[in-house]
């Protein structure tokens, strides 16, 4: 009887043990790189606005993990703006495609020689009347946890962090100019907000000789939950920073179908006279890569 008690007791105790020491489901995470896009034609008769972004990564834990987004703006009121926005795209991409695996990459360096030479290329376009082509851009370039930012023009790159946005760029236009004579004391604000040429674009990529370019050489360090958003003045002009970071932050509107929304409101806002609208989206986040019992 003894002997039975002690194994009927040694069975149970196994028993146990081996509940206790159940294999468990273990979600492994990775940083990546989550990208999003979309583009309407407006109210426009033709699309000279121009966009790319590379697909989604994973980071990789060997090697450089490089991404690309771009989004170009040819300009409404010259000749052939779509043809230009198209080429600086591309142009762009190739350069991309020739460092994006590079164990080493000067970014800052890329994208100044990129610009250089998609301003010399757009600016030798055939001229129609007499009249030359030109587009903005501005680019990003994540390069693991780090961004890159390019712009030129009047498009814009904004960062939305723990519920804050922030325009990570400038407007190059006249704007700028009447900007710096308020601050000499020339003119008043009131008197820069009314004129007739703020808007007008003292730096594009047709010029020629393109020299006001933004270009942030110490990196931005991403931390999950980032959201950059690359857009075209479709959006800038029609909706309000208010209004963009409320579309980005709200929980209705699924991750996926952000960009999308974005240019939707834009579109619906000004349905007379919407301008092309683009929209670009990368997310740093961290996701789930595998499940895995132990």
């Amino acid at each position: 009887m003894f002997r039975i008690h002690r194994k009927k007791e040694s069975v149970s105790r196994m028993q146990g043990l081996a509940q206790e020491e159940a294999p468990k489901k273990v979600v492994r995470k990775a940083p990546q790189i989550t990208t999003l896009a979309r583009t309407a034609v407006g109210n426009r008769d033709y699309q000279q606005d121009a966009l790319y972004v590379t697909p989604s990564k994973i980071l990789a834990s060997n090697k450089k993990t490089r991404v690309l987004a771009l989004v170009c703006d040819g300009m409404g009121g010259m000749a052939d703006g779509g043809r230009a926005s198209a080429t600086a795209v591309q142009m762009m991409v190739q350069g991309f495609r020739e460092i994006e695996k590079e164990p080493e990459c000067d970014i800052p360096l890329f994208f100044e020689k990129e610009i250089r030479a998609i301003d010399h290329t757009i600016y030798n376009f055939p001229r129609e009347n007499g009249r030359g082509s030109g587009t903005t851009m501005v680019a990003c370039i994540a390069e693991d946890d780090k961004l890159y930012c390019a712009s030129v023009g009047d498009s814009r790159i904004y960062m939305v962090r723990n519920h804050q946005m922030y325009q990570l760029t400038r407007d190059h236009n006249y704007g700028m100019k009447l900007d710096e004579m308020v601050a000499a004391g020339q003119i008043t604000k009131e008197e820069a907000a009314a004129h007739r040429k703020k808007e007008a674009l003292i730096s594009f990529l047709g010029m020629g000789n393109v020299s006001l370019m933004d270009i942030n050489y110490d990196p931005i360090p991403l931390q999950y939950g980032d959201m950059v958003m690359l857009c075209s003045d479709g959006v800038t002009k029609t909706l309000s920073d208010g209004q963009i970071k409320k579309i980005i932050l709200a929980d209705a509107v699924r991750p996926a179908q952000k960009a999308e929304a974005l240019v939707e409101a834009a579109t619906h806002a000004n349905s007379h006279s919407q301008d092309n609208t683009s929209v670009v989206l990368i997310h740093f986040e961290e996701v789930d890569i595998k499940k895995q019992n132990y």
